[in-house]
C-alpha cells in the first residue's frame, strides 16, 4: 500500500492510465507484462489486473500474438461518447439547480481558478483534470452513484480527446477556463432554459472548432 491506502495493482493501473491520458503511450504501444514487471521491480500478478482493468475501460485491447495494446482513439466513438455526455450531464446539471449553495458556488469558483491558473502555466494535464473535476460536481451533487460512475469511466476517454484537442482546436488554455465563468454565472440563476442551453452550448464547442477547421483546410486546397 502507498500513503493514500492504493494497492500495488491499483498503482501500476494509475501510473498507465496516466501515461496513456497524456500521450506517453501511444495508439499501439504495445504493453508486455513481464517486461513492466521488470522495469517495475514487482511480480507479474498486479500488472496483469491493472491491465486488465485498462481493457475494461477501453483504453487498451488485445490483439492475437501482440497481447496488450494501447487503443486508438476513434473519432465515432467520442462522438457517441460526447453524445451521451450531453445526456447524463445535463441531467445531473438539472437535479443539482436547487441544491446549489454558496458553498458549492465557492468550489465550482476555486475550480475555476485552478484551470486559469494551470492555463497560465501551460499545464495541460492538470488542466483537464480540474475540467474534469468541474463538470463531474455535479454527477456528485446529483446524488445518482450509478450516473457518476458512468462519467468516471467516459472522464478518462474525454482526457485522451482532450489532451489533443485543447492544442489544437483552442487559441490557448485561458481561452477554455473562461469559458466556464459564464456557467457558474448562470447557474446563479436559477432559470432551467438558459442553463440548459449554456451547458449544451458548452459541450459542443470542441465539434463547432473541429468543423470550423476541417471547413478552412478544404477552402484552402
Amino acid at each position: 500500500m502507498d500513503e493514500r491506502g492504493n494497492s500495488l495493482s491499483e498503482q501500476v493501473y494509475l501510473a498507465l492510465r496516466e501515461s496513456i491520458v497524456r500521450g506517453e503511450l501511444y495508439p499501439g504501444y504495445r504493453l508486455l507484462v513481464l517486461e513492466i514487471a521488470n522495469e517495475l521491480g514487482i511480480s507479474q500478478a498486479p500488472v496483469r489486473e491493472a491491465l486488465e482493468r485498462l481493457k475494461q475501460e477501453g483504453l487498451i485491447i488485445s490483439r492475437h500474438n501482440k497481447g496488450s495494446i494501447v487503443a486508438e482513439i476513434k473519432q465515432e466513438e467520442i462522438e457517441e461518447i460526447y453524445a451521451l455526455r450531453e445526456l447524463i450531464e445535463w441531467d445531473a446539471v438539472r437535479k443539482s439547480i436547487r441544491l446549489l449553495d454558496e458553498k458549492d458556488f465557492g468550489h465550482l469558483t476555486a475550480i475555476y481558478d485552478g484551470m486559469a491558473s494551470a492555463a497560465k502555466k501551460d499545464d495541460l494535464f492538470r488542466f483537464i483534470d480540474l475540467d474534469m473535476d468541474f463538470h463531474g460536481y455535479f454527477f456528485a451533487k446529483s446524488g445518482n452513484q450509478t450516473i457518476l460512475h458512468l462519467w468516471q469511466q467516459i472522464a478518462v476517454k474525454l482526457k485522451r480527446f482532450q489532451a489533443i484537442t485543447n492544442k489544437i482546436y483552442y487559441p490557448d488554455l485561458l481561452s477554455i477556463a473562461e469559458g466556464h465563468a459564464p456557467l457558474i454565472e448562470v447557474l446563479r440563476t436559477g432559470d432551467e432554459e438558459k442553463i440548459r442551453q449554456l451547458f449544451i452550448q458548452h459541450m459542443k464547442e470542441v465539434w463547432w472548432r473541429m468543423n470550423k477547421d476541417a471547413e478552412g483546410r478544404m477552402r484552402d486546397t
